[in-house]
């Protein structure tokens, strides 16, 4: 908040204290700033909750506190309910991948989900602490916008073995989708540039637009949900090699490692040879997350940043919050060495608009609302977004125009 903070629990020191102070308990000690605690901090166990919400002057919150409390509800504990994924401990109903759904959690059901609450929540508390101490307001760092960039494979139909060209070209078939196979024939007889392949002229366009941009890259063995090219096959690499000169890049942790530490382990390893640096970031692919055991991996692995907190079927806030923060293992009851970097919009979730103007309504109002509140804006897309050819250049125009705010 602006200035030097310090914690104790030295009674003495604390009520010596002449400046800005607040307490954390059962009772206040004195006048100071006193928030009431709910008692799941110090609890043992992930045991079940029953969470009841009432609205705190046009926010929801819960956890509520006795009148002497400077704030209405334990935002500390409700806050670290939100970010530690709690309910995500709990069983629940997968989806055909295994994953817990948008639906399922409380954001959604009480229609919160497209709020970055907890930001909300501190942003109320930090002008109730200025009134409260009669302090000046801070500055605050601006928003910004940064790019994630999935690649599950770097070409549509280039470099791919005759049998694989074949199949898909089956499977294009059986789907009705002939023009994909005109155009896949074309591309291999060298009639015609890969769709895929103008990465790079995006990738100029994307550094002169956000704040910043970085790529994860598919670079594992071939797999029912992992498609991309062979880790052998030598234009993949030096692809790789040439994006990350570019800019930060870092693998997409493939599907069947969502499960299994030695491919993991593996494929980071392998990435990192690659490119000739520490792999430290990494985004699940197909945003598989299971808690705490996806980030518990990724930590005995050696990442430090994590940019797949978000659902794969809804826009909106995972986690409540716009800002990194360290993952809390519940399991372990530890902090972890992880900052997760919360996404809040995909591509699918901007195409799922259809229409041009409901897309761009979309991305302003997340922009709109996390500029307000000083707040990391990231967004998702895949190199399929920069796709030149066919049904995709209607979108990638919006993309184009809601990117440099036309």
């Amino acid at each position: 908040m602006g200035n030097d903070i310090s914690f104790t629990s030295d009674l003495s020191a604390f009520i010596a204290h002449s400046g800005p102070k607040m307490s954390y308990g059962d009772s206040p000690l004195g006048n100071e700033f006193f928030v009431a605690a709910h008692g799941l901090l110090t609890q043992q166990g992930v045991p079940s909750i029953q969470i009841n919400l009432f609205d705190w002057e046009g926010l929801p919150a819960f956890f509520p506190t006795p009148v002497k409390s400077s704030l209405p509800f334990d935002f500390f504990a409700a806050a670290f309910y939100l970010m530690s994924r709690y309910e995500e401990y709990h069983p629940f109903v997968a989806d055909d991948l295994g994953r817990f759904t948008s639906d399922q959690s409380l954001a959604a059901k009480h229609d919160f989900l497209h709020l970055p609450l907890i930001d909300l929540w501190f942003d109320r508390f930090l002008s109730i602490w200025q009134a409260f101490f009669d302090t000046k307001s801070i500055e605050r760092m601006p928003s910004k916008l940064s790019i994630v960039v999935d690649i599950p494979q770097l070409f549509a139909f280039k470099h791919k073995t005759v049998f694989r060209s074949f199949a898909e070209g089956v499977q294009d078939f059986f789907q009705f989708r002939f023009g994909s196979i005109f155009d896949r024939a074309l591309v291999v007889l060298g009639i015609r540039e890969d769709p895929l392949a103008n990465l790079y002229n995006w990738i100029e366009i994307l550094l002169q637009k956000t704040t910043s941009i970085r790529f994860f890259v598919l670079y594992t063995k071939l797999g029912v949900h992992d498609r991309s090219l062979s880790v052998f096959n030598a234009t993949h690499q030096q692809e790789i090699k040439s994006i990350s000169d570019y800019a930060p890049t870092a693998p997409l942790a493939s599907f069947e490692s969502s499960t299994n530490e030695t491919v993991l382990g593996t494929d980071i390893e392998r990435f990192g040879t690659l490119i000739h640096r520490p792999v430290k970031s990494i985004r699940q692919h197909k945003l598989v997350l299971q808690f705490p055991h996806t980030y518990r991996l990724f930590s005995s692995l050696g990442i430090k940043n994590d940019y797949s907190m978000q659902y794969a079927d809804a826009a909106g806030f995972r986690a409540s919050t716009a800002f990194p923060f360290r993952f809390y293992d519940l399991g372990d009851e530890q902090q972890t060495p992880l900052t997760v970097h919360p996404v809040c919009l995909s591509e699918t979730h901007i195409r799922n608009q259809r229409f041009s103007r409901k897309m761009r309504q979309l991305f302003l109002a997340y922009q709109d609302r996390l500029t307000k509140l000083h707040a990391p804006f990231v967004v998702a897309l895949t190199n399929e977004s920069f796709n030149s050819r066919g049904k995709n250049t209607s979108f990638l125009s919006t993309l184009s125009k809601i990117l440099s705010h036309e």
